[in-house]
């Protein structure tokens, strides 16, 4: 049950996630089009102005609107292609009735192109107080051919620099969504990983504490002096379960400090028969591990260790830097014959696991019955520190 709500919890946590930051881009769409229509206008109509007033130098002949009335002419386009911009990104191109969208975003484009003259007609006329020159809309003093050629010059340039910031803005838009996707799949695989480690501590932390408890169980009647000692141990022992199987990684020193506390209860159970060894490089006692990695190991190798018929049983954990990052291993000297190939029980089928969430193939784990008797358990992952 506890699992379930684990996983459920990790979902909600993600879905709201995901559900703000779609709410946080339909509220900045609008922010987006500023962002990059008014730079982009900005541009577009400094650049008109200076080669219209290139135009006029050279040809002082020609009848043609000052720059400080284009310049008003582009500012009042300029809502109006945004609110073109805003509904081009909501209509967007849809897999069902392209053709439609297509006829949309043309006919607003050709819309904003056509206004542009009668715009800077009509700045002229206010201007000058001549609202006559309205008639230039429809029949130039130059004739209708000259109209024509105005018309046709001025709609292709204003529906070319149409498409052209269409084009730019989309593309910013793509790689925004391209970063959200990219955010998505993150924050998805964080969440199940997380899961994933979550529930593989909780299958780890039963498994050990119930085998603690029933070697306490069995010392009752025969020592309960000793099976006292060993309650009030495992307690301590499930406080630094708690405080540290919140964490995935924890640093290699307090790993080792929770394998010793581990050990003294084993060797309250076993006396004489159980001797042990901890011993942690100093170099590497800040190095990050993985909360509870060497407690089914040590399990293992005392429980295997203690079945054989021999009288004593040493045990002993290394954790130093090696070629390959930080290797652990732990021995214990004497175990029963293999019959075949080592198998992993849950504890180190649960530690291989995590191991691969982890560090996927970052990561080395080997289980192997050495010449002497003796079984060794090698952890090798990359070293880092701490944080």
């Amino acid at each position: 049950m506890t699992l379930m709500v684990a996983t459920a919890s990790d979902t909600a946590e993600l879905d709201a996630a995901i559900a703000d930051e779609r709410g946080l881009s339909e509220r900045e769409t609008w922010r987006l089009v500023l962002v990059v229509t008014i730079p982009f206008w900005i541009y577009l109509t400094l650049t008109r102005t200076v080669v219209f007033m290139m135009m006029t130098a050279g040809n002082p002949g020609i009848i043609i609107a000052p720059p400080h009335l284009r310049i008003v002419q582009h500012a009042l386009l300029l809502p109006l292609l945004m609110l073109c911009y805003r509904w081009a990104l909501a209509i967007g191109w849809p897999e069902q009735g392209r053709v439609r969208a297509l006829a949309l975003h043309a006919s607003m484009a050709l819309a904003f192109a056509l206004v542009a003259r009668p715009m800077l007609v009509t700045v002229v006329a206010a201007s000058s107080g001549d609202w006559t020159l309205l008639q230039e809309l429809v029949d130039s003093i130059f004739g209708w051919r000259m109209s024509l050629d105005l018309w046709v010059s001025t709609t292709s340039d204003f529906l070319l620099s149409y498409v052209l910031g269409l084009a730019i803005l989309l593309g910013v838009k793509n790689y925004r969504e391209v970063k959200y996707q990219k955010l998505r799949a993150a924050t998805l695989q964080e969440a199940f990983t997380r899961s994933r480690l979550q529930a593989l501590r909780m299958q780890l932390n039963p498994h050990f504490l119930f085998n603690s408890l029933n070697a306490a169980v069995s010392l009752i009647g025969s020592r309960p002096a000793v099976a006292e000692q060993m309650l009030v141990r495992l307690g301590d022992l499930l406080r630094r379960t708690l405080r540290d199987g919140e964490s995935d990684l924890i640093p290699a020193a307090r790993e080792a400090d929770f394998i010793r506390n581990y050990l003294e209860i084993q060797q309250l159970r076993f006396q004489d028969r159980l001797t042990y060894n901890v011993w942690v490089e100093r170099e590497v006692e800040n190095a990050a591990v993985p909360s509870l990695l060497l407690q089914p190991l040590v399990e293992n190798a005392v429980t295997h260790g203690v079945a054989t018929d021999r009288d004593h049983v040493q045990v002993d954990v290394r954790i130093q830097r090696a070629a390959k990052g930080l290797e652990l291993t732990v021995r214990n000297s004497a175990a029963e014959a293999p019959e075949g190939a080592l198998k992993l029980g849950v504890g180190l089928g649960n530690t291989r696991e995590r191991l691969e969430t982890l560090y996927g193939a970052e990561h080395e784990f080997e289980l192997t019955h050495e010449a002497d008797g003796s079984v060794l358990a090698r952890v090798r992952i990359p070293w880092t520190r701490f944080a």
